[in-house]
């Protein structure tokens, strides 16, 4: 078998990129049995499929993932009890997500292996998850319990075109792989500012970057993206090229089918400037000032410059801020951190750096395996609610400030108006925001703990404050909708802040490319179009 359905492949993506926008992507008479046979698998060779039409005593699941380990020429299959299982479901960035046990785990190699893998899935009507990073910060963002567990680990080529315009990136990269290999070329791409987070997550989820003040988010710089659909087709999707799909792809998430190449926008890239600086509670009002300039005036004058200041505090310490500065020249203390610069920094680690090594250096202390949670919501810049919103955090904390292994924080990030009006190219994206809303501010919280036992008062604690400063907000008229899919808790719907007209048209989109909704029913897992993952709020 596997000699067919490697000669397949060809025909497969031939099929797939001729097919006209004009005609239905899916057929409603679309046979998933006659789709396999297409592409070099048999279901009668396969007993567990065989007899599917019969219903054995096989679950859905034990039939799919042992029909996976048959095929000749596909990826690995880690099942339950094997040392690789466990080390894979133990790797996991989030406790939350590492307790979670899928019925196997399968690492395909390439998108034609998906194609497979999602068509055996709509057979059996086993459920999926996708993995690229593993970066999500709640359980099933990228792990189902009792389905396959997709791991794109292993479709991680990354590469440049002749003229060095075009990155192409596998979803099984992590920032740090594609900066680091990108360097060597002597450019970059609009991507994360975390060294371990994936490629995937961070651009279908819009994607802010060091970067973004001068070229938009991730998702505004990618110029086409290779899809494995739910008919398994695999397609491209760009400005010209179903342009529905791509716009859909700017900020959807992986509502629409399996991105298997990211193919960016490059620039010419070398050294930088950047780093964090430690500041005590007696620097915040200027350090507040400082960001509260840059959001409203400096961002504009200086399109290289990046700030985020975060908020937290340490048992040995007291209240701290941590102020993230980068300016993507080579050039120390730039004019437009001048502000910044007149504070007294309890540390710095400012200087000369590659792009890789400061996303290894915002790395830094981020752990790995802890149980987290992630919370955001959007406003509209203004200096007396930044006070609020820092008073209100440190308000609440005493509530959970003696919880084992605990690391809580807020930030203040500036969505400017340079960022919003890079937004708009190519026919914008699905996030519904404009330059005439700016400028405005996300505010996300992150936290850290240790013990199971205080899951509930921790979550409790980020859903007050958000309350909180969301009632200041709107009682000033500062209010904002928009929550960023990047920092968004389980409780939360980003893909409903996006506005009615835009969620709509996310709908119908998902529609025509998936009529059975396949990507909605049997890939469940972090946002989806249909609504909040989590309805029961903390209380």
């Amino acid at each position: 078998m596997r000699a067919t359905f490697v000669v397949l492949l060809s025909a497969l993506l031939a099929g797939g990129l001729a097919q006209s926008d004009a005609e239905a992507f899916e057929p409603a008479n679309f046979n998933v049995s006659a789709a396999l046979l297409d592409i070099g698998v048999h279901v009668s060779a396969i007993p567990e499929l065989a007899g599917l039409e019969n219903r054995s005593s096989l679950s859905a699941c034990e039939i799919a993932c042992a029909s996976l380990q048959t095929i000749d020429g596909l990826g690995e299959v880690l099942t339950q009890g094997l040392p690789a299982y466990v080390n894979f479901t133990g790797s996991y960035w989030s406790a939350f997500q590492g307790e979670v046990s899928p019925y196997c785990v399968f690492k395909p190699n390439t998108a034609l292996e998906i194609s497979v893998q999602i068509l055996i899935s709509r057979l059996t009507q086993c459920s999926f998850a996708v993995k690229g990073g593993g970066h999500g910060a709640f359980a099933g963002s990228s792990s189902i319990e009792g389905g396959i567990t997709v791991s794109l680990e292993n479709l991680d080529q990354i590469s440049v075109s002749s003229d060095k315009t075009i990155a192409s990136v596998g979803p099984g990269n992590r920032w740090i792989n594609v900066y680091q290999a990108l360097e060597k070329e002597g450019v970059a791409v609009v991507g994360g500012r975390v060294s371990t987070v994936g490629v995937p997550g961070l651009t279908l989820g819009g994607g802010i970057s060091f970067f973004s003040n001068k070229y938009g988010w991730a998702c505004d710089n990618v110029d086409s993206y290779e899809v494995v659909t739910a008919s398994g087709t695999i397609i491209n999707a760009s400005a010209k090229s179903r342009p529905d799909l791509y716009w859909a792809l700017r900020g959807g998430g992986g509502n629409f089918g399996v991105v298997t190449k990211f193919n960016f926008n490059a620039f010419a890239q070398g050294s930088m400037w950047g780093g964090a600086r430690i500041l005590s509670n007696d620097s915040f009002p200027a350090a507040l000032d400082a960001i509260y300039s840059f959001a409203t005036k400096g961002s504009s004058q200086d399109p290289d410059a990046a700030q985020i200041i975060s908020f937290g505090y340490d048992a040995s310490f007291g209240p701290l801020a941590s102020v993230q500065l980068d300016y993507t020249k080579p050039v120390a203390n730039a004019s437009v951190f001048d502000e910044f610069n007149k504070i007294t920094a309890v540390k710095s680690s400012t200087g000369i750096h590659t792009l890789s090594e400061l996303t290894v250096m915002l790395n830094e202390g981020i752990a790995d395996g802890v149980r987290d949670t992630y919370w955001d919501v959007t406003f509209k810049v203004d200096r007396d609610l930044f006070t609020f919103l820092v008073d209100t955090f440190y308000n609440l904390l005493p509530n959970i400030a003696d919880a084992v292994g605990l690391l809580p924080t807020i930030s203040i990030q500036a969505i400017t108006v340079p960022q919003l009006t890079q937004m708009q190219r190519n026919g914008g994206n699905a996030l519904g925001l404009d330059p005439t809303s700016g400028p405005l501010f996300i505010m996300n919280m992150g936290t850290n703990w240790d013990n199971p036992s205080d899951d509930a008062r921790i979550l409790k604690f980020h859903a007050d404050v958000m309350n909180t400063v969301k009632v200041e907000a709107k009682k000033k008229g500062l209010d904002n909708d928009f929550i960023y899919m990047n920092y968004a808790s389980q409780f939360q719907d980003p893909i409903g802040s996006y506005g009615t007209v835009n969620q709509e048209k996310l709908s119908a989109i998902s529609k025509k490319y998936d009529p059975q909704q396949v990507f909605s029913k049997l890939n469940p897992g972090y946002f989806k179009l249909q609504g909040v993952p989590n309805a029961t709020w903390p209380s």
